[in-house]
């Protein structure tokens, strides 16, 4: 019998949503039992009689990492917060999520860009990375404000944010690393008098449901695969207690980030065009029909000729390639999280046909939908 320790603080829905992927893991290996400090485990021990073989760990600190180390056991670190060489990790694909940020931010209309960060960890500065070059800013020019997590976890007010806020151009778009800063964001917006979204558009990380619903406004935010993260650090724990010892040396696993989930602190086009601003929110709010781009048209004040114009000016495309872009933004989002049949999805998205997506997705991605969903 192998014995895995699951060494997470449960105070988040990452922790819970992890553990998950983990037992669905470990429900196909019936010589696993699983010791943590969830309410359906084993008390997890690291001393005495009840030792693990192995150990799935969220490591947040250096003194957290020492510990760890001094088990001298297998352990897959899911953080990736204070990387070292002894742990193998299986973790966010911070980079890609900073990118997957910045790609949104600036469909929105973005063109002035900030960030908020927490100081000295890994993922962070990964998030911030992936996010300056998705928006085309130096990283060492894009305005930044990082504290320590204790620091963005404390209640008090702040007035050096405040500050900083109030100094920034407007309108900005704020990339929060998590969702934990991007509510105190929200909340110190309020003190700076500062409108979300209209000074301020906002989205943090993590889509801890709860935590941006109660934020003021709603928070939106790149969900994660928190599942497959877990699903895949069991599988290299697996893979490292084998009959052959595992990979020589550690290992890295990074999971791409999910969808964004859209709610009221991005509900704004950024477009320094009333007219182009209008059109772009028609189609926002149209995706799930099958709207022409004549009845964009008929939606604005301006000639087809005159809207087209000033489209492809303030958008770098046209305006069939917005509709189109909207569609299949929609149709990954339920490819991912639903079980919908393609031509349901289809259907969905305002394609005039399930073999309509299959082409234009097919052309987009390299892949059909099915391939896509599958991966």
């Amino acid at each position: 019998m192998k014995h895995i320790g699951i060494s997470l603080r449960f105070h988040d829905s990452f922790d819970s949503s992890v553990t998950k992927g983990i037992i669905r893991y470990a429900k196909s290996r019936s010589d696993w039992t699983l010791h943590g400090s969830g309410s359906a485990l084993r008390p997890l021990q690291f001393s005495g009689r009840d030792k693990v073989d192995a150990l799935i760990a969220r490591i947040e600190s250096d003194d957290e990492a020492d510990r760890m180390a001094a088990l001298h056991i297998p352990v897959v670190d899911i953080a990736g917060a204070h990387v070292r060489p002894v742990f193998h990790r299986v973790q966010n694909d911070d980079f890609q999520t900073g990118r997957r940020a910045g790609e949104y931010l600036r469909r929105l209309g973005a063109t002035r860009y900030a960030f908020c960060g927490v100081e000295r960890v890994f993922w962070s500065r990964q998030r911030l990375l992936g996010f300056a070059e998705a928006v085309g800013v130096p990283v060492e020019q894009l305005r930044t404000f990082n504290r320590s997590l204790p620091w963005w976890n404390e209640r008090e007010d702040a007035p050096a944010l405040i500050d900083w806020l109030r100094l920034l151009p407007r309108p900005v778009a704020l990339f929060c690393c998590n969702d934990i800063t991007g509510v105190k964001v929200a909340a110190h917006c309020r003190l700076a008098q500062l409108e979300i979204p209209r000074n301020v558009t906002l989205l943090g990380v993590d889509d801890e449901d709860l935590l941006c619903e109660l934020s003021t406004p709603s928070l939106s935010s790149v969900r994660l695969d928190c599942d497959a993260i877990g699903y895949r650090a069991a599988e290299l724990v697996d893979m490292v207690l084998g009959p052959h010892g595992g990979p020589p040396a550690a290992m890295v696993v990074k999971v791409a980030p999910r969808d964004i989930v859209e709610r009221e602190s991005t509900t704004i086009v950024l477009e320094s065009d009333p007219v182009v601003a209008a059109a772009v929110r028609f189609i926002r709010q149209s995706s799930s029909s099958r709207i022409s781009v004549q009845e964009v048209v008929a939606a604005s004040d301006v000639s087809r000729r005159t809207l087209e114009i000033r489209f492809k000016e303030a958008r770098g495309r046209t305006i069939l390639d917005e509709i189109i872009e909207e569609r299949m933004q929609r149709a990954r989002r339920l490819l991912k999280d639903s079980t919908l049949t393609m031509e349901a999805i289809a259907s969905e998205c305002g394609f005039p046909s399930a073999q309509r997506m299959y082409v234009l997705f097919s052309r987009q991605e390299h892949m059909t939908p099915g391939q896509w969903r599958r991966k």
